[in-house]
């Protein structure tokens, strides 16, 4: 960013898909550096959980607001429903730790045998066609798709270490329904526009605001 490549006024026009990134150091470099006569930010999440003001960036001036109900009402997004399916973890024993829990002690006590059977009964009660599962961690991720394997449901899992050519191969089987769910911890959240997923399963606590309804909408596209 100086002026050997662009100058401060080179655009007259700028957009920042994903807006709610815009207070992180990377963003902030373009956002300081361009005096665009227009500039234009997008996201479905403006409220960020560790109180950065993304607000602030564009002078508090909102240019257009859609919420769900707004979306589902002129036909952009699809109507839900949502079942909220009792289970007996004890989420007080947790250990609390900076504003989270604490990985290992959460994995404990969201991977034993009891839980599993109680995610595919309710699986199998609810299921559609097209199932994206969000998970608390790698690990998490794997044994879930473990146990849906084993109970012969077609499944796969995608984690930040899944390469690009298998995550475009597993993404491909899915939108040819060749696979019921893909298991998975926060690829999801952000980037993806998978239409044909018609079912989201919760599996993990989620204590972000932006995260759950970034989970929420994956399911949300009209199909």
């Amino acid at each position: 960013l100086n002026e050997k490549y662009f100058s401060k006024d080179y655009f007259d026009y700028i957009v920042i898909d994903e807006f709610h990134h815009s207070s992180a150091p990377s963003y902030l470099n373009i956002l300081n550096y361009f005096t665009p006569d227009f500039l234009l930010g997008l996201t479905a999440t403006p409220d960020r959980a560790d109180s950065g003001d993304i607000y602030k960036l564009c002078d508090y001036n909102i240019a257009y607001e859609c919420d769900f109900r707004v979306g589902i009402n002129n036909g952009w997004l699809v109507p839900f429903e949502y079942f909220g399916i009792y289970d007996d973890t004890d989420y007080s024993a947790i250990t609390w730790r900076s504003g989270k829990y604490d990985m290992e002690a959460l994995e404990n006590s969201l991977i034993v045998e009891k839980r599993m059977e109680l995610v595919y009964k309710k699986y199998m009660q609810y299921r559609k066609n097209s199932t994206i599962a969000f998970c608390a961690s790698v690990k998490h991720c794997k044994c879930m798709y473990k146990f849906f394997k084993k109970n012969k449901i077609a499944s796969e899992f995608i984690i930040g270490d899944t390469p690009v050519e298998k995550r475009q191969e597993i993404i491909q089987r899915f939108k040819d329904q060749k696979l019921d769910i893909i298991f998975t911890v926060d690829v999801f959240n952000e980037g993806v526009d998978i239409p044909c997923i018609d079912t989201i399963l919760f599996l993990r606590p989620t204590n972000a605001y932006t995260i759950f309804i970034q989970q929420l909408g994956r399911g949300l596209r009209t199909y």
